[in-house]
């Protein structure tokens, strides 16, 4: 009997392994109203961050990107270019491709603008299918981009990073991007090891 005794912390152990990483999935692919997770000027004050305006609203082009993958591509080149007069405030050309309420409705923030007579420029190397709810219009990619920054007659200076693109597909049907959550050491894509992945 008291060989026995052991047996239950060890089985408690793996009931909380396993039902952690279902208790922490079950908010993100829940649906849910708009996100209470974009920062405030007074949020941001309180941490010391930078406090950036609004960028101007986008003219909504004539025609949109109808599947997913064309949605979060052109949304990623959209959302990361930028010019110098983006400087302190938010990116907002690629709002109209993502879902109301959500983080990427916000803009981007524009913390390191090109400097005069420079435009940054964005590419997407790459989109890996990272995971699918076709029951409730979910699905993410996992992408890899790089941005050129450059002026006439100056090197250019190019960054690369991965980020993860999240769409839900709207009650009319539409594809719409709902985060972009560049990977980072904090926070590896899955199958990363430490140390790989990110800017």
């Amino acid at each position: 009997m008291n060989r026995r005794l052991p047996v239950l912390p060890v089985l408690l152990g793996l009931l909380v392994a396993l039902a952690l990483p279902v208790a922490l999935l079950v908010p993100v692919l829940a649906p849910a109203g708009p996100s209470a997770s974009v920062l405030t000027a007074r949020d941001r004050a309180a941490l010391g961050g930078p406090d950036l305006g609004r960028g101007p609203d986008p003219t909504a082009p004539a025609l949109l990107p109808a599947a997913p993958e064309a949605v979060a591509r052109a949304y990623l080149v959209a959302a990361h270019a930028a010019g110098p007069d983006d400087a302190g405030r938010t990116r907002r050309d690629a709002v109209v491709l993502a879902e109301p309420g959500s983080p990427a409705a916000v803009g981007t923030p524009v913390l390191d603008p090109p400097g005069p007579g420079a435009r940054r420029v964005a590419v997407v190397d790459g989109l890996v299918p990272a995971g699918t709810d076709p029951d409730r219009g979910r699905l993410a990619y996992l992408a890899a981009v790089h941005t050129v920054t450059a002026r006439p007659g100056a090197a250019p200076r190019t960054e690369r990073w991965r980020t993860r693109v999240v769409l839900h597909r709207d009650p009319g049907g539409r594809w719409r991007v709902a985060a972009d959550a560049p990977v980072t050491p904090d926070t590896p894509g899955v199958g990363d090891r430490p140390g790989r992945g990110g800017r």
